[in-house]
């Protein structure tokens, strides 16, 4: 497979990578990348896992191995679950304002929080939600309905004022 030598390509390969297989260290995913032609420096591979929130944990006999934290769950409940709780928490930190028209929602957020909280509301995997595209401070959202517009608007509304925890 040919991967483009861009930083978004690289960093999608490294999600696949740990993914697939136990990472251990930044020298054996430099060595698994390189099979799929990808040659970086350990600093550049350092700062990838830092922006891509990967942590390391421990196999039962001690061995370390990189992972991120919505994979240290195979339960796809338990994922969807963790992150739902993501955007509760997003929603109180990072929403500003939340207008329903037709099936879209236009959501403002502080200047640079846009990229991240529409990341976390793809995450959560919402029924009614089929995508998002965010800029600097703002999100499209694009629902399913209309209807589905109108509920996830006071729904995160609500969330971001703490009058409930999680989205049904």
């Amino acid at each position: 497979m040919d991967t483009p030598n861009t930083k978004a390509a690289r960093q999608a390969l490294i999600v696949q990578v740990i993914s697939q297989c136990k990472v251990r260290s930044q020298a054996h995913l430099l060595e698994l990348l390189a099979e799929h032609g990808i040659s970086v420096t350990q600093a550049t591979i350092s700062r990838d896992l830092y922006e891509l929130h990967a942590t390391k944990l421990r196999m039962a006999n001690g061995v370390p191995y990189y992972a991120f934290p919505q994979m240290q769950s195979t339960d796809a409940q338990a994922i969807k679950n963790t992150a739902i709780g993501a955007l509760a928490t997003w929603s109180a930190d990072l929403l500003v304002s939340s207008v329903a028209k037709d099936n879209f929602l236009v959501l403002r957020t502080p200047a640079g929080g846009a990229q991240l909280f529409a990341s976390t509301i793809d995450n959560a995997r919402l029924d009614e939600v089929l995508g998002c595209v965010a800029g600097d401070d703002t999100i499209l959202v694009i629902c399913a309905s209309d209807e589905a517009a109108a509920t996830l608007n006071t729904s995160l509304l609500r969330l971001a004022m703490g009058e409930i925890d999680a989205i049904d």
